[in-house]
């Protein structure tokens, strides 16, 4: 860019007088502000700036008006492109603090799940349709407890700030409850309270609540979301969906009432697996209006690494719409372990001539999670600190600001 000048200059010396080229050299300064600094661009200008002049010089043509507003116009070019360049590198370092903060957020809200919990090994996955955004209104987090994990996958209705807000209070809320509460029936009616406490609208969230543990029991609730693919060792797959319809996270408070899910309950063998989750996946469109199928999963997901399971996932999903995704989406896949020395497809936690109930202790695997003296879900310990998002106790005071009137957590 800076050899243009001269480049023109040279072209003038080799034509002769009868055309001046040089006062083209006025474009280079323009061009150097879309990349250059402010240096660089004042640099140039002046470069040609001289050699306009020395060229005028040579042509004999100093005097004539036309070289000198020639040459007022490359002043006045440069100055002009060096202001240009000065606020697009203003703008430049606004947009890299707001990544910046944009990537913080995204790490406090979606956490990396941890690759293995005791038996668990858990992998994520999100992409979000807004261009320049790394969060949107899908959400997944996955929290150990004691023998196990917790985890949540959930899709706020609505876009925007709004939607994140809606999905750092879920998240904050799932987190407090999931590592304090005795049973998921009771974590699903906190995380609905601090919903409803905090709603400044009409917002509901979809979502499925899951407990898989050591054992190979998973436990689930679903709140008018779609229902989880189970794909078994030997390739098999099944959604599994809830026993009963229910009304999604905060819809209860927009109906004035409220019903808890059923509770879905499946047994897991080693290697397998669950995918977890949003319509992002599910609804996701090709140009003739065909749904995605996610039971194409089943074999892509069925490979030994989760992250490339969910990374072939993903180029399926691509390769189906052919353009941008017109929607967030989440997953979430969660695999058990099998045990050391387990016989492949035996039941989990089982020993040779022994009943689940009746193998010891001793026979655990050393990779069972096992929490430190004083932590909350030791039991009968309370939490060392509050949450960042302070969670609404059922049949507590603060119930009585909860908009649904039917809420199970309510003292009768």
């Amino acid at each position: 860019m800076e050899a243009s000048p001269f480049a023109l200059a040279l072209l003038d010396a080799a034509i002769g007088p009868d055309i001046c080229f040089v006062h083209l050299a006025a474009v280079v300064p323009v061009l150097a502000a879309i990349h250059g600094s402010v240096i660089t661009v004042l640099r140039i200008g002046a470069t040609t700036a001289v050699l306009s002049a020395i060229a005028c010089g040579i042509s004999g043509d100093w005097g004539a008006a036309h070289s000198r507003a020639a040459l007022g116009a490359i002043v006045l070019v440069t100055l002009c492109s060096a202001w240009a360049a000065r606020r697009r590198l203003r703008t430049v370092h606004r947009l890299s603090a707001v990544e910046t903060v944009a990537e913080a957020a995204q790490n406090v809200i979606l956490q990396v799940p941890p690759p293995r919990v005791g038996r668990v090994n858990a992998a994520a996955s999100y992409v979000s349709a807004a261009r320049a955004a790394d969060i949107g209104g899908d959400f997944y987090a996955v929290e150990p407890i004691r023998g196990g994990v917790r985890a949540i996958i959930g899709d706020v209705q609505g876009k925007g700030l709004e939607a994140v807000r809606t999905a750092a209070t879920v998240l904050a809320s799932f987190r407090e409850a999931a590592a304090t509460t005795g049973d998921l029936e009771t974590v699903g009616r906190r995380v609905e309270c601090a919903l409803n406490r905090r709603r400044e609208g009409e917002e509901f969230v979809t979502a499925v609540l899951a407990e898989l543990r050591d054992d190979g029991t998973l436990l689930t609730l679903n709140y008018g979301h779609p229902a989880p693919l189970l794909i078994r060792r030997d390739r098999a797959g099944e959604f599994l969906e809830p026993p009963t319809p229910a009304l999604p996270l905060g819809m209860g408070a927009v109906l004035g009432e409220s019903a808890a899910p059923a509770l879905g309950r499946t047994r897991l063998g080693g290697r397998d697996r669950i995918l977890f989750y949003t319509d992002g996946l599910s609804e996701a469109r090709d140009a003739g209006g065909t749904f995605y199928a996610v039971e194409n999963g089943i074999g892509l997901l069925a490979h030994d690494g989760l992250d490339h399971g969910l990374d072939l996932l993903r180029a399926s999903l691509h390769q189906h719409v052919r353009g941008e995704l017109q929607d967030d989406s989440a997953l979430l896949l969660l695999e058990l372990a099998p045990l050391p020395g387990a016989t492949p497809g035996a039941t989990p936690g089982a020993t040779p001539g022994a009943t689940p109930e009746a193998t010891p202790e001793s026979r655990r695997p050393e990779a069972v999670l096992r929490f430190p003296e004083g932590h909350p879900d030791r039991g009968g310990i309370p939490a060392a600190g509050p949450s960042p998002l302070p969670v609404f106790m059922e049949g507590g005071p603060d119930c009585g600001v909860c908009p649904a009137r039917a809420c199970p957590s309510r003292s009768s």
